[in-house]
């Protein structure tokens, strides 16, 4: 075990966790549209009063939704319902299901549960259908291209496909833009043989548009809503999030910068990597931040996301080698090949926890004194976060020692928090943007600048909430010296306060709630761990050294199997409660 802190310590340093992790404080001053909004509080929501919304396109489906009888959607739910890849891929072997079916199976309960009420799809992919066909086709013959071949795939409105589907970032600005060629990453899943079913809803511009705008919302997309009931869906990979948690796709990939996949993952019940900076290409994402943007796998199973994150970083041919020998030797690893207890046995597992007297006295001083930011039910939030957080710890510890995974108790006083982002997203943004839309032959718009001044002319409709974070990132000196400054510290800053407690602890795992791995580029995880009483998902943050992703598929698969505490929605029941908190989910058609 780490040598502890002394209490008081422990106390400082979680009061500045709590400041760090608090809602956001708004000293903005307003834009010229409107008034200062606040981020909401209350969940679900209704979409603003606005025409933007893009139109969900079912004709390429119709005729095929139409041959679906009620008998055969009662056997596919039974067969495909929370199903994981491989058991997706035995039925297609055994010829119980085609891809095809697949494909109608998922716009089916797209347009059942999904259209202007969960939100989470913002497009679907009119060749779908053809492409499963003929992934059928191939099969028949006996040739499989992957373990993705036939399986339906969402990707987040960032990734860009040069296909019919557009890639927009939800923004109005980017609204009738289709890409010349695939990302990168998009190449690799179609030569593992993956359906693009089509892409997802997502936090405009990756959660950066204004304080005050919600998670999962987007001009283009709406509002996405949480399948569990009223909580707050978090992002910015909203709709990969959800899609996978509600049985709307089988897998999805979404990419985050600081929590985008691992927050909306883990609070909507499902497994989401955010893999080491460089392993997944970023090639033809739109960026918010490149340095520490990075795509990832979301699935409903560890075992999902290691087959997903293997098609995601299966070498191509037409691709150049990475420059980093040690990225360009784990690209094309098979991962599930750690998906056993055996695997999980040869790490060694740090997990965070507080002292009793630590918290106690935490409660004291906080109560006592209380943090200005934080409102007196946002401190007992805080305090709740906290104890849950420790039997979370508890429960973990025990599991692991049952399963004979050897486990070490981390001082949680000693961990610090990650480095402040503000200042590298209001660099980061215009720098990144800019940089990608030179790059672009026939770019929507030529520079940020172009998208605010975009948005001003309807703001109403193209910038409900506002659009503070775009102004002030448009008047920031960028690139400039101060952000290279800010990226070599926050990089330098989190890799020397995480590498220690890995080298000191000698752990390959580090279970805690912190966000530092994402300046510092390396892989984190989450897995659901369990249900609060509000009956929102739970899920764990897992930490691992750089290229460490096998140890955090092992050990996950670990906990999952130990835990099983994935539990699927009631979507019903969900849209029934929105129904009786008067919550309107249908705006445009």
């Amino acid at each position: 075990m780490i040598r502890q802190r002394q209490p008081a310590c422990i106390v400082m340093a979680l009061v500045t966790f709590a400041v760090a992790f608090a809602p956001r404080v708004h000293a903005i001053p307003p834009p010229p549209e409107g008034p200062v909004r606040s981020y909401p509080t209350r969940f679900p929501l209704s979409e603003p009063r606005y025409t933007g919304k893009r139109r969900r396109d079912f004709s390429a489906f119709e005729s095929a939704l139409r041959a679906l009888s009620p008998e055969r959607r009662k056997v596919l739910d039974t067969l495909l319902l929370e199903a994981t890849v491989p058991a997706m891929q035995d039925l297609l072997a055994q010829g119980a299901v085609t891809s095809e079916e697949l494909v109608v199976y998922y716009v089916d309960r797209i347009r059942r549960y999904d259209l202007n009420q969960f939100n989470s799809v913002m497009e679907l992919n009119p060749e779908a259908l053809v492409i499963a066909r003929n992934l059928d086709d191939e099969r028949r013959q006996g040739n499989l291209w992957g373990a993705m071949h036939g399986v339906p795939v969402l990707l987040k409105d960032n990734i860009t496909t040069g296909d019919r589907m557009h890639t927009t970032a939800g923004a109005a600005a980017l609204r009738d833009w289709r890409g010349n060629r695939d990302a990168q990453l998009v190449r690799n899943l179609r030569n593992s043989g993956a359906v693009l079913l089509g892409k997802a809803n997502l936090s405009e511009w990756a959660n950066y548009v204004d304080p005050a705008m919600p998670s999962g919302f987007s001009a283009l997309g709406g509002q996405t809503r949480h399948p569990y009931g009223p909580f707050d869906p978090l992002g910015s990979s909203s709709g990969s999030a959800v899609s996978v948690a509600a049985n709307l796709s089988a897998v999805s990939v979404g990419s985050e910068t600081q929590g985008s996949i691992l927050k909306p993952a883990a609070t909507n019940g499902v497994v989401g990597l955010k893999p080491t900076h460089g392993l997944v290409s970023g090639d033809g994402v739109i960026p918010l931040v490149d340095w520490m943007d990075v795509p990832g796998p979301m699935g409903r199973r560890v075992v999902d996301v290691a087959t997903l994150l293997t098609a995601l970083t299966r070498t191509d041919e037409g691709a150049e080698e990475n420059p980093d020998p040690a990225v360009a030797r784990l690209q094309g690893t098979d991962f599930t090949r750690f998906l056993t207890l055996e695997a999980a046995r040869q790490r060694r597992v740090g997990v965070a926890t507080f002292t009793d007297a630590a918290l106690a006295e935490l409660e004291r001083l906080i109560i006592a004194n209380p943090i200005p930011q934080m409102s007196e039910e946002q401190v007992l939030s805080t305090l709740n976060r906290f104890r849950a957080e420790q039997r979370t710890s508890k429960l973990v510890i025990a599991a692991l020692a049952r399963q004979g995974i050897p486990v070490v108790e981390v001082d949680a006083g000693s961990l610090p928090p990650a480095p402040p982002v503000d200042e590298a997203l209001r660099l980061g943004f215009k720098a990144s943007l800019n940089a990608y839309l030179r790059t672009l032959p026939r770019p929507p718009v030529a520079a940020l600048i172009d998208v605010v001044a975009f948005n001003y002319a309807d703001p109403a409709n193209r910038a409900p909430y506002g659009q503070r974070h775009l102004e002030l990132s448009q008047r920031a000196d960028s690139p400039s010296w101060d952000y290279t400054k800010v990226r070599e510290r926050n990089q330098s800053t989190s890799r020397g306060l995480l590498d220690p407690i890995f080298a000191a602890a000698g752990i390959d795992v580090l279970i805690a709630p912190t966000q530092i791995y994402a300046a510092a580029g390396y892989p984190a995880m989450t897995v659901p761990i369990g249900m609060a009483e509000s009956g929102e998902p739970q899920g764990l943050t897992m930490i691992g050294r750089r290229l460490g992703e096998a140890d955090l598929l092992a050990v996950g698969y670990a906990i999952e199997q130990a835990t099983q505490a994935r539990k699927p929605p009631d979507l019903e029941a969900a849209l029934a409660t929105f129904r009786r908190l008067k919550h309107a989910t249908a705006t445009t058609p």
